[in-house]
């Protein structure tokens, strides 16, 4: 089993599937509807492949599940009354669990949802990029951020405990600000209670890695340098994961998704010296 840092003039090493994740119990803490496929989907796919898929059980925490985005709907976007968030959040509610269907299993996971408004709902402003979402940190918190930051932390902690339980969050490359309240919660909470029991990993979310610029990467990178995360890489095939997203997200992604998706399992193979189809990082809190 291999286990290096992210960056590194030695060649890198992969770690095999059975070993990236080590708990039987798989706690996905998606800030959005899309968040499984994206963070998951690849691991996902690949225990399936391995024949391993039924040595773990899932179980989803969908947070942010009132949502009045639809990809290419500009107007529509604008309006966050209940009769736009009722059919926006229906349709990407079915969306992904027909997603979940065909990756997991049907009836193979559990879903919850928590039911915060989430970024546009919110009235945030777009990100100074090609994908639409609202890029915020601390800095840019309002009272709504703050009280849902503390909210996630409560539904962290009460399921820190668990026995055989990896609890997973995603990376918030790019710090789109839904995502980056979800990191934050789960690094905070890890801190303050040292003892948790479940492990605590974080994986890269996608497609921001492989559309971050170099300032947007180093800060990814800070993070994982910052609380000393233990980075595990596994190989993986990323048309698939374009394929499922394409299939069934169509009122969310575009194509600067495949876009991303693709060029950062490229980038990845490159660094890590492979001819693999692709490869992906997850990183787990000592």
């Amino acid at each position: 089993m291999g286990r290096t840092p992210i960056m590194g003039k030695t060649k890198m090493t992969i770690t095999d599937i059975e070993h990236v994740i080590e708990e039987k119990n798989i706690i996905f803490f998606a800030p959005h509807f899309d968040d499984m496929l994206f963070c998951l989907g690849g691991y996902i796919d690949s225990l399936k492949q391995a024949s391993l898929l039924d040595s773990k059980s899932f179980h989803v925490h969908l947070l942010f599940s009132r949502s009045n985005y639809q990809a290419r709907d500009d107007g529509g976007n604008l309006k966050t009354d209940d009769a736009r968030i009722q059919y926006a959040s229906g349709v990407r509610l079915i969306e992904d669990q027909n997603c979940l269907d065909e990756l997991i299993g049907e009836h193979h996971y559990t879903y919850q949802l928590h039911g915060f408004r989430e970024c546009f709902a919110r009235g945030k402003q777009f990100a100074d990029s090609e994908m639409e979402f609202p890029h915020g940190m601390f800095e840019d918190f309002d009272d709504q951020d703050k009280a849902l930051f503390e909210v996630t932390k409560t539904i962290i902690r009460s399921q820190m405990n668990r026995d055989n339980t990896a609890l997973v969050f995603l990376t918030a490359i790019k710090e789109h600000i839904d995502h980056f309240i979800v990191r934050e919660a789960a690094i905070q909470v890890a801190q303050e209670h040292p003892q948790h029991q479940a492990a605590f990993y974080f994986a890269e979310d996608k497609p921001y890695g492989g559309l971050a610029t170099d300032e947007e990467m180093a800060r990814y990178q800070n993070f994982i340098d910052t609380n000393t995360l233990e980075t595990r890489s596994y190989t993986y095939r990323p048309q698939s994961m374009v394929d499922l997203a394409f299939k069934h997200y169509v009122s969310q992604v575009e194509d600067c998704y495949k876009d991303g998706i693709l060029k950062r399992a490229e980038q990845l193979c490159e660094q890590y010296q492979s001819d693999a189809t692709g490869i992906d990082l997850i990183h787990r809190l000592p």
